[in-house]
């Protein structure tokens, strides 16, 4: 795992994430690394509307479809991350690739 992703997960215990391709042309889909306060990490896929990315509409967590949620432990992210179809090494901070928060 990357150092920076490790820290921000583990001492920042700030989210990170990573967009995905589109296959869907309804939707776009990002991989969701979230720290929860036990000290593991929720893993999951989150698939959101195309017209809520980058039109500045508001979205709820009704409008997302979250799929594959899995907690882990920190050492357990990048193999979490690569079953949701996702690559370890492209994780950043959720502004760098317009995640919905």
């Amino acid at each position: 795992m990357d150092m920076r992703v490790r820290n921000r997960l583990t001492r920042l215990r700030q989210p990170v994430t990573q967009r995905l391709a589109d296959p869907d042309p309804q939707t776009c889909a990002w991989i969701w690394v979230l720290p929860v306060p036990d000290g593991r990490v929720r893993v999951a896929r989150v698939d959101v509307p195309r017209r809520f990315v980058g039109s500045g509409e508001c979205s709820g967590e009704d409008d997302h479809v979250t799929s594959v949620p899995c907690l882990v432990d920190v050492d357990e992210v990048d193999e979490a991350v690569r079953a949701c179809g996702g690559e370890p090494l492209c994780l950043e901070s959720p502004w760098r690739n317009e995640f919905p928060l």
